[in-house]
């Protein structure tokens, strides 16, 4: 397979358009067309249908994008390091939960810009699974909050234990209630930040193993969304108590008294070959650090209260 085959499948299946893809890439039009009808010659199987609505991944073109990508992404990275200057700055790809960058990371991105200016770091939003992302190298390490991973193809380490609290607005029926079982949320809109990922993945476990139907699951895309949902006696939710605890101090929300049956971490994970790499552990070593003087903190503000 063509590597320029590969990039304009790509690109067509992501803009959803052989026109728009041509502008992309630079190119006209039929010579997108012919690189594709190329690749299904190559590989004996319609790709992509073209309709009046633009055009859509067959199923072998589901297949295929995944990896296409990969592929792509991967000839990008090895064109640069090759071409990059020898004195460039090193670089490292972070993913990093909404959560945790906001909520435990912040001092750490303080941290690394006023000593460490020659890192090139870029930090991305984590929108799946962070073992996936790290597996098809989409980012060399991801820090994230969810059930302990195990996963034998990438590294991983446990920063710290998390708590995790059901909120609602005080004037949700269930604010401040008991809750024996998950089948009694069954009555209420959920809200998470986004669907199958980190501790709501174990959270939407449990209400399916109680029969809450997953329609009654509203996925709206950052914390923040969440928060106000909640706040405005939308939903309840689920969140790592960090994420709320000032709402709680305020009384804007109230717990509902609800554990679940799962603990979880503050994690990362990064890809092999990463290990020798000086730049991941000064990234890691200043996580550690940041993170223990929060659980510092912590702890002499339980004792002061």
């Amino acid at each position: 397979m063509n590597i320029k085959h590969l990039s304009a499948f790509v690109t067509v299946a992501e803009s959803r358009s052989f026109t728009q893809a041509a502008r992309i890439l630079g190119l006209a039009q039929p010579t997108v067309t012919a690189r594709i009808k190329s690749l299904e010659q190559t590989l004996e199987a319609p790709l992509l249908h073209r309709t009046a609505a633009g055009a859509r991944l067959t199923p072998a073109g589901r297949r295929l994008h995944r990896y296409a990508r990969r592929i792509v992404q991967l000839s990008e990275l090895a064109q640069e390091s090759v071409t990059a200057s020898s004195d460039a700055a090193p670089s490292l790809v972070v993913g990093a939960a909404e959560c945790i960058t906001t909520y435990r990371l912040v001092p750490l991105i303080e941290y690394l810009h006023l000593r460490h200016q020659a890192l090139e770091l870029s930090l991305r939003t984590l929108d799946d699974d962070p073992v996936s992302l790290v597996r098809d190298e989409q980012v060399d390490c991801a820090f994230f909050i969810g059930t302990r991973t195990v996963a034998d193809d990438v590294n991983h380490v446990v920063l710290r234990p998390e708590s995790l609290s059901l909120v609602a607005h005080p004037s949700h029926p269930l604010a401040g209630a008991r809750v024996r079982s998950a089948a009694e949320l069954a009555r209420h809109t959920v809200a998470c930040a986004q669907r199958g990922a980190g501790y709501q993945r174990g959270f939407e476990a449990e209400l399916a193993a109680a029969g809450v139907p997953a329609a009654g699951i509203l996925g709206l895309g950052s914390v923040d969304a969440v928060k106000r949902s909640v706040g405005e006696g939308i939903a309840m939710a689920l969140l790592p108590t960090v994420t709320v605890a000032q709402e709680l101090r305020r009384g804007q929300l109230r717990r509902i008294d609800w554990r679940p049956s799962f603990d979880v971490f503050s994690q990362c994970v990064w890809r092999r070959g990463l290990d020798d790499d000086s730049v991941f552990h000064t990234v890691l070593d200043t996580a550690r650090q940041v993170l223990a003087e929060q659980d510092a903190g912590d702890l002499a503000l339980q004792r002061a209260c």
